[in-house]
This record gives C-alpha cells, structure tokens and sequence, in this order.
C-alpha cells in the first residue's frame, strides 16, 4: 500500500517489485532493498517506492566490528598495565614506610627501656637511701 505522491490517493499493489543491493558504508554496513513500482488509478502518475529494506552482514562489516574491539582490548590492555605500574610503586612507598615506621618503633622501644632501666636504679637508690635513714 502507498499514497500518490500528485493526487494523494491510496494505491494498494504494486505493478512490479524488485530486490537491490544498496552501496556499502564506510563501516561495512549494506542494505538490500525491495521496491515497487506503482501506477495511480486516478492520475495515472507511475512511482516508485521502497517496500523493505533489509540489513546484509558483509564481510567488511565484520572485520571492522573485530577491527574495534581489538582497538579497544588493546586500550584496556594498556590501560591495565599503567594501572600495575602505578601500584608497583605505591606497593614500594608503602613497603619503604613500613621499615622506616619498624625503625623508629625500635628506636622508641629502646629508648623506653633505657628510660625504664633509669628509674628502676633510681627507684633501688631511692629504697637504699630510705633504709639508710631509718
């Protein structure tokens, strides 16, 4: 079914039909159409008009979807490898940190020793000199 396109009238069938194939885009996708060729009863105007238009998979069309997926597995791949690279060296700044907080630990462990081994001869002299008074 179709309208005229001079009188606007209704034209239920074809007088003819066709398939063709459409030109490919640059992305590989190609169409084939089916047309019609219609005569108008009240004007006698003869048009055409496409019926249905179908999408063909081309082998182009293919390669070029495989095509970007490549490019963007090869993004990802590189994305990832940045990715790792940055947390190689955070994993060595935080791996540095921890010897150098081990170190002041130690540090701050030993010098509370001495400190506690100081009071505890103070703590003796202290006992020493109250018994001596007594």
């Amino acid at each position: 079914m179709s309208e005229c396109p001079r009188c606007g009238s209704t034209v239920y069938n074809p007088n003819k039909t066709w398939s063709m194939m459409g030109r490919p885009s640059r992305a590989g996708v190609q169409f084939r159409l089916t047309l019609g060729l219609f005569s108008c009863e009240n004007c006698d105007k003869k048009f055409r008009k496409v019926l249905g238009k179908d999408r063909v998979v081309t082998l182009k069309g293919v390669a070029e979807g495989i095509k970007g997926i490549e490019r963007g597995l090869e993004q990802t791949l590189g994305d990832l490898r940045e990715t790792i690279e940055k947390l190689k060296d955070e994993r060595t700044e935080l791996l540095e940190q921890i010897e150098e907080l081990k170190r002041s630990g130690e540090k701050k462990a030993n010098d509370l020793e001495e400190e506690v081994a100081s009071l505890r001869e103070e703590v003796e002299n202290l006992k020493e000199i109250l018994e001596e008074l007594e």
